[in-house]
């Protein structure tokens, strides 16, 4: 009889796309459902997907109480998967797999008692650290402080209820009560190597450059222009670099939007990147804004990078990092623990103190000028992501640990 694996998350399929696709690949004895509110990339025909909806809208009237909203957020998704369960009548199901920060399982637990459960538990704020979770120019208004252990309640209760949990990093793990890091594995999600890889850029590439065939390119790439990410601390670096190198254009890839971070509060503009172009008079000649592009586009840009530009504060580690360093990227990265954990100055890339500008742009415009100097980092990067971080890697130990 073949083994029922159901996922659950907010949008199918979430980080366990390629995991999914490995089980079906490699396992003939598997069977897949997916739980999920949308679809955010086509997933295969094998795999059996059932939406759900929250029970109410997720907009919150004002009279919502404040330090409970998050909590209500992920009840209203507990509730809503618990009902989309039992209607859906799930024949035999096995394994129970959910992202627990989004509100998954809890109801599951008691109802389906033999159903084992795997929580993929992606960070936990803690507030007797608030020093490593907010950039100290912007902190977080004191009644969102306070709500910090109710945003981690569901998340603690999943770390004693489900039966195997996970994170994809240790920094990630070491942000969990110490009392429960030996339950939490240590397995990524595996970075795909064949598309981030090596090479020149083909003639039917995608990527339409917007600066000159020869110039210098910095890359800089996140999901969301935001503090969190340093979109600030770029342009800073970017705008003193760009006054003393005259060749080198900056290509930034993001939406200017903010996911994480509390800038919002203090900048006094709509966007985090309208508020951080006005603090210069910068050559825009220079500065190439894609918004968001193709995974394939985004392939060939870090192919064409000089220098790749990774800032964050202690936090999870953007897909970018991982995948500018598997496409062979010169990546110049902030010196944090999640960075420190990959990132190995000298060997397979740079560090640099996070708010030490002037060290950062000298380390960015030798890398600019002595170019041959770097180029063994680039090996040894994609050599760390291979060896480490790879689909090849990662995705037959996720399988193991959700079969066994």
């Amino acid at each position: 009889m073949a083994m029922h694996l159901v996922f659950f998350h907010r949008g199918c399929p979430g980080q366990f796309g390629p995991v999914i696709q490995f089980l079906l690949k490699h396992y003939d004895d598997v069977k897949i459902s997916f739980f999920s509110e949308f679809k955010h990339q086509k997933i295969p025909k094998k795999v059996q997907h059932y939406p759900f909806q929250l029970l109410v809208p997720q907009q919150f009237s004002e009279t919502s109480f404040f330090f409970s909203r998050n909590f209500e957020l992920d009840s209203r998704s507990i509730l809503a998967i618990y009902e989309a369960v039992e209607k859906a009548g799930l024949e035999a199901p096995d394994v129970f797999i959910g992202h627990v920060g989004f509100g998954n399982l809890l109801f599951l637990h008691s109802e389906y008692p033999q159903v084992k459960t795997v929580g993929y538990f992606e960070i936990l704020y803690n507030p007797f650290e608030l020093d490593k979770f907010q950039r100290p120019e912007f902190p977080a208004p004191k009644h969102n402080i306070l709500r910090i252990p109710l945003r981690n309640a569901i998340q603690m209760l999943e770390l004693e209820y489900c039966d195997k949990c996970y994170s994809p990093t240790y920094y990630q793990r070491s942000t969990y009560p110490e009392a429960y890091q030996n339950k939490l594995a240590v397995l990524f999600d595996g970075v795909d190597t064949k598309l981030y890889r090596p090479g020149k850029i083909q003639a039917k590439s995608e990527l339409k450059p917007t600066w000159p065939p020869h110039a210098k390119v910095v890359t800089y790439v996140a999901r969301g222009l935001e503090s969190f990410r340093g979109f600030d601390i770029f342009m800073e670096v970017a705008h003193r670099v760009s006054k003393k190198h005259p060749d080198v254009h900056f290509v930034i890839v993001g939406e200017p939007l903010t996911h994480y971070g509390t800038e919002g509060f203090h900048i006094g503009e709509q966007t985090f990147k309208e508020y951080v172009l006005k603090r210069h008079r910068y050559d825009l000649n220079r500065f190439h804004f894609l918004n968001w592009i193709s995974e394939s586009v985004l392939a060939d840009l870090y192919r064409l990078s000089d220098c790749h530009f990774y800032w964050t504060i202690p936090y999870t580690l953007s897909w970018s990092f991982f995948q500018s360093m598997s496409t062979g990227a010169i990546l110049m990265g902030s010196q944090t623990a999640p960075v420190e954990e990959v990132l190995k100055h000298g060997e397979n890339g740079l560090l640099v103190e996070p708010y030490n500008i002037d060290s950062q742009v000298e380390q960015m415009l030798e890398i600019l000028r002595e170019p041959q100097k770097y180029n063994p980092l680039r090996k040894a990067a994609r050599e760390t992501i291979l060896q480490n971080y790879s689909f090849e890697v990662c995705l037959p130990r996720l399988a193991e640990f959700y079969l066994k």
